[in-house]
């Protein structure tokens, strides 16, 4: 019988805060939903977890953490054989359901748990997987997968863009995303900008088009550009420099989770990157473009233009030309981002004229269902 309320959450930090984001956010959702689950998180790098959340103690190798109205568990990765006894005697490791995220694996220590001849206790493992609105997502989703043991059972738990998936995780702060999309500042239009390291003159130049071509109606108006902490800083700043610093820039901290999640809905338009950014930009209803980390042959491009075709339906043909436009441009690494379908993108968001696609598309993606939820509700269903 497996014992639904104990769950344990791998996370193998590759990205310095992707992959550690998504599982912080996922925990934080699963315990809103219900404060009295025991959540035990494995982390390959606790100083990355720190930067997400400051109560995190890097040099801990076993710690409390808590959050809200629960307590949970903090593993470090690498846990040796001594602390693994301890652990198994206090009863720590009295799990069923673990949380394999992002293809990690799983630590030797645990490894050498579950397929102990003497280890007979029934569990599920749920790999949670990348995000992509790849037809994969939801071939994959809750498809079963063999492990070397009877009583260890794995499946695959997509986060996707369809009903047919996990979806997206939906954190408090969510619910009040889509008010902030009714209003547009009039003489100030704020972006945020976080992104890969890559050549920002594209960018910087759509910009400062963008600002002039504003300012034909509006001579009062300005942009000002928030420079999210972190390696796309100094190209930018360096392009800004090349154009005669056109327009405003305030350079951000790195900023604790919850507070991310608040600042980008202050925001008018976003620029963001990887898995976690990106769906918080889904969500918000806020214009925005996405940067895919750089695949093998370009590959990236099939993961974009699957996602353009999740959204091309909430918008008219015109609004959707110049958000796929530079989408493409911008991700296309063999050839030079141009900067022509930034100005016009950013034209149609300052005037409103893609505010309602992009709102549409945000609703649907919450009607769709939070993925903390599903998962929970998968998991009284074994």
């Amino acid at each position: 019988m497996l014992d639904k309320n104990n769950i344990l959450i791998l996370c193998k930090v590759v990205d310095n805060f992707g992959d550690i984001g998504v599982v912080y956010r996922l925990a934080r959702a699963l315990s809103d939903l219900r404060p009295d689950l025991n959540l035990t998180l494995v982390v390959s790098n606790l100083e990355s977890f720190h930067k997400m959340a400051s109560q995190i103690d890097p040099q801990k190798k076993i710690q409390d953490f808590r959050y809200r109205n629960s307590t949970w568990k903090i593993l470090d990765w690498h846990l040796d054989n001594a602390e693994c006894r301890m652990l198994n005697a206090e009863c720590a490791f009295n799990f069923s359901i673990i949380l394999e995220c992002f293809q990690c694996g799983r630590p030797d220590w645990l490894e050498s748990l579950l397929f102990s001849e003497d280890f007979d206790r029934p569990v599920q493992i749920l790999q949670i997987d990348y995000l992509t609105a790849e037809d994969y997502a939801e071939e994959f989703h809750l498809l079963k997968s063999g492990t070397r043991k009877t009583n260890i059972k794995k499946r695959f738990f997509m986060p996707g863009f369809t009903e047919k998936t996990g979806g997206l995780i939906i954190n408090d702060v969510c619910k009040m995303q889509n008010s902030k999309a009714e209003t547009t500042t009039c003489d100030i239009f704020k972006i945020f900008f976080f992104a890969y390291e890559d050549d920002c003159a594209a960018v910087v130049k759509g910009i400062s088009d963008f600002q002039s071509r504003m300012r034909e109606s509006k001579p009062d108006f300005s942009v000002l550009v928030y420079l999210a902490e972190g390696k796309s800083s100094a190209p930018f700043e360096e392009a800004w420099k090349d154009f005669n610093s056109p327009f405003e820039i305030e350079k951000i901290p790195f900023l604790q989770q919850e507070e991310f999640d608040s600042f980008i809905l202050t925001m008018d338009f976003l620029f963001v990157r990887g898995e976690d950014s990106l769906a918080r930009a889904c969500l918000s209803a806020l214009p925005f473009v996405w940067q895919a980390y750089k695949q093998d042959e370009n590959y990236q491009l099939v993961k974009v233009n699957a996602l353009l075709d999740q959204m091309k339906n909430y918008f008219s043909k015109e609004e959707f030309q110049a958000i796929q436009d530079f989408w493409q441009s911008y991700n296309d690494y063999e050839k030079e981002s141009q900067a022509a379908p930034l100005t016009e993108l950013l034209l149609s968001s300052a005037t409103g004229k893609n505010k309602g696609g992009f709102q549409n598309f945000a609703k649907k993606l919450h009607e769709n269902g939070n993925l903390a939820a599903h998962l929970l509700e998968f998991i009284d269903s074994l």
